[in-house]
């Protein structure tokens, strides 16, 4: 009886799964099939085969495969269905056990060193690219490209692994508990490396795009082995290109032009071309936001975590190498308050000359312009006057850049406050070089004052016409710790149209004496060297013991170009 009821339980239930497919309240017999276009049973017709298939197997699967795997599979949603719902109360209810707590700090722990690995390696290299942006060399700029490439990838997995979505995480619109694990000012800095890293994406193309442009100037510093990967790059290493200018032999420093007169100028072909290059104003945008995104987030890193901004970095590095110490700054801090002195940095005369040989954009402030002399106040005619002094072969020597000149005289062993704008009652200075640096007067003509300024130069009166005449005075010394120095400077500032002989038109003759305006200076200055570094440049005290009038050329018009 037991086992009649249950067959009939099981066709019943069969019956039941079957009329839900079909749609109908009766059970298929074997003369019925299925439209599966209409979705209707109707009766099938034949001689019977099917009614006896069905009563062999009694079983509804063989007839209808397709509507019963459908009705698993939508049966098994619903079997997960509650099990998905309690998910989220399962990791919060979780989330109290000492197993996850542990292995949510030891998460936290790894975030700090990682982060701030990553923004210090991406604010160097954001450095990098602007100077390989701004600079001639090929190699420099390929080798940041690869950088930048291998750099992104790794802030991208290290991004993953805090929080698969970062775009959604960092948006305005998420609130700050989307990422459970993560402390607000860890979301504050994952979200500045999200954000910067996207901007750099762009510069990519751009170092890409720059590659061309820059091969011919240099050649490749090395070339790779074949057995080694290569970055998908467009240059091809293993054909080296050469380099468009050979090495300029090393010829001695020319002496001045002598102005007014026509002199040979070198051949461009033999110099060594130096290109001008603008760095792409959208790379240089994007780099800019991207570090300062970077560096808003260095107070939320712990108090242990030492970032230092590498631009900055450099800056102090580069103050240091042409400028003063801080801490000579603060040692003579009471003595720069007094009126007409100072402390200085005298360099070697190589940091001035820039190597012809080594390849440099020509647009980027050279040394000088950096670092200019420090000023010794201003004249009358409103040029200001400068400290123009430099070390060359272990001497004090004054350059000579335009009609500029001067000379000067070591005076042993006297301090500086002993000094007076007369220049009495110094015993190692004798009346005749006291009377040569408180008399001596350029010449007022052209001509004249360049003959002055090339004997004091050569040590001659006329280049070699003249046999050596011994001066008071020379545009050099010997560099001594502690000694005294007495110095005379006469600067000029001549106007472009007589430096590059420019002529002038009927219509600027009205404006001739405005155009051949020459400001210029005299001043009589002592220094006192107190530091020699190891790479021979000196700090030196300086003090104005006078300032004459300013001195005048007065035929500069015979010089000029009119039209």
């Amino acid at each position: 009886m037991s086992k009649a009821l249950f067959a009939t339980a099981r066709v019943s239930g069969w019956r039941g799964i079957c009329c839900q497919l079909t749609g109908s309240d009766r059970f298929p017999s074997g003369d019925d099939t299925h439209d599966h276009h209409s979705g209707q049973t109707k009766p099938k017709r034949g001689t019977g085969e099917n009614d006896r298939f069905y009563r062999q197997f009694h079983s509804p699967v063989r007839l209808y495969p397709y509507r019963l795997a459908t009705a698993m599979r939508y049966s098994l949603l619903v079997l997960l269905l509650p099990f998905s719902l309690s998910l989220p109360i399962l990791s919060v209810s979780a989330a109290d056990s000492p197993e996850l707590l542990s292995q949510i700090n030891r998460s936290s722990e790894d975030f700090w060193p990682q982060a701030q690995r990553l923004v210090e390696e991406q604010l160097y290299l954001m450095t990098q690219i602007q100077r390989a942006i701004a600079g001639p060399d090929v190699n420099k700029a390929e080798a940041v490209r690869g950088q930048l490439i291998l750099h992104s990838g790794a802030v991208e997995r290290f991004l993953q692994s805090q929080y698969r979505l970062p775009r959604r995480l960092c948006s305005n619109s998420t609130s700050s508990n989307a990422a459970a694990d993560l402390s607000v000012p860890q979301q504050r800095v994952y979200c500045a490396l999200y954000a910067s890293t996207q901007q750099l994406r762009p510069v990519v193309s751009v170092l890409e795009g720059r590659l061309p442009m820059l091969v011919g100037l240099a050649a490749p510093n090395t070339q790779p082995r074949l057995d080694e990967p290569l970055l998908s790059s467009p240059l091809n290493y293993r054909e080296p290109v050469k380099p468009r200018y050979e090495e300029v032999p090393n010829l001695p420093v020319a002496e001045p032009p002598v102005i007014g007169l026509p002199t040979k100028t070198p051949s461009s072909e033999d110099l060594p071309f130096q290109p001008a290059i603008a760095p792409p104003v959208q790379a240089t945008i994007a780099l800019s936001e991207a570090r300062e995104k970077l560096l808003s987030t260095l107070p939320a890193f712990p108090e242990s975590a030492r970032i230092i901004d590498p631009t900055l970095n450099a800056q102090i590095i580069d103050r240091s190498t042409y400028s003063l110490l801080p801490v000579e700054s603060q040692a003579y801090a009471k003595l720069q308050t007094q009126p007409n002195t100072g402390v200085a940095r005298v360099l070697s005369a190589e940091s001035y000359r820039p190597d012809p040989n080594q390849l440099r954009n020509r647009l980027q402030p050279t040394v000088a312009e950096r670092f200019p002399f420090v000023a010794l106040g201003k004249s009358s005619s409103g040029l200001t006057p400068r400290f123009t002094l430099q070390i060359e072969s272990g001497n004090f020597q004054i350059p000579l850049p335009g009609l500029d000149y001067g000379f000067m005289i070591n005076l042993g062993e006297v301090p500086l406050e002993n000094l007076n704008p007369i220049l009495q009652n110094i015993r190692t200075l004798s009346q005749e070089q006291r009377k040569f640096f408180l008399n001596y007067s350029p010449p007022n003509q052209l001509e004249a004052l360049q003959v002055d300024r090339l004997r004091f130069l050569t040590g001659k009166d006329r280049a070699g016409l003249i046999p050596s005449v011994s001066l008071p005075a020379s545009t050099q010394a010997p560099a001594i710790l502690n000694n005294t120095y007495l110095l005379r400077l006469f600067q000029f500032q001549l106007p472009e149209v007589i430096l590059q002989r420019e002529p002038i038109s009927r219509a600027q003759r009205r404006y001739l004496d405005q155009i051949l305006e020459t400001p210029s200076s005299d001043v009589l200055v002592a220094f006192r060297p107190i530091n020699r570094r190891s790479d021979g440049s000196y700090t030196v005290l300086w003090r104005v013991l006078n300032q004459f009038p300013d001195p005048k050329i007065q035929d500069l018009d015979n010089y000029v170009d009119l039209e």
